[in-house]
């Protein structure tokens, strides 16, 4: 049982569900991208695990893989999504909207170096990781005063979800991939005004009835 939010934050992270099969093995980074069928199926599971939950606020950037979800919990709540720019995907310069595989046999050693480096390396005309966390960072630096006594929900790609926990948290960026959820995965922070802790991370991992889970 999770205990009742009082002097500090509680922050709901979902990772967008599964994408359609024109998107998978494409980098989509901070572009739109459609859900699949399985993804809409997470999307139920979500409304189901959350069902009673209190959320006091919903957050997504302004693409449908992210938005979609988050308005149909938020709708569950009665609530509006609240959208900002600072919560799109690292954009991904030249390699956007490509297939790994084709980028892989063009560019192979900068794709090596690229996640060797995770956080550090940046796309051909593109943004880091890390500079994609700290917009993220950024945008919760000036919502979070409001939402101290409250439960607020994010949805954001993968990524972005990994890399801002791990801020959170006190890790480096380079380990935020132990952090990573799967398509669908849900997780909980707890944020304080000197840190924050993991209350739950993975909460559909035993569901299985979940279609998107980790394979």
């Amino acid at each position: 049982m999770l205990p009742e939010v009082t002097d500090f934050c509680r922050l709901v992270v979902c990772r967008h569900p599964e994408l359609a099969p024109e998107a998978q093995g494409r980098v989509v980074g901070a572009g739109p991208a459609a859900l699949g069928r399985r993804g809409q199926d997470t999307v139920l599971s979500w409304l189901r695990a959350l069902a009673a939950l209190r959320v006091d606020a919903v957050f997504s950037a302004e693409v449908p893989q992210c938005k979609d979800p988050a308005s149909a919990i938020a709708a569950s709540k009665g609530l509006e999504v609240a959208t900002d720019e600072r919560l799109f995907d690292q954009d991904m310069g030249a390699w956007q909207g490509r297939s790994w595989e084709e980028i892989a046999r063009e560019d192979g050693e900068r794709v090596r170096e690229f996640f060797e480096e995770l956080g550090e390396r940046t796309p051909p005309g593109g943004e880091s990781l890390g500079e994609a966390v700290e917009r993220v960072l950024s945008w919760w630096g000036s919502v979070a005063p409001v939402l101290v006594g409250r439960t607020a929900l994010l949805v954001a790609p993968g990524g972005l979800v990994a890399g801002f926990a791990a801020a959170m948290l006190g890790m480096r960026l380079s380990r935020s991939m132990s952090l990573g959820l799967p398509y669908g995965g849900i997780g909980i922070l707890d944020v304080f005004a000197n840190g924050a802790r993991l209350s739950a991370w993975n909460l559909l991992a035993l569901d299985s009835a979940t279609p998107s889970r980790a394979t």
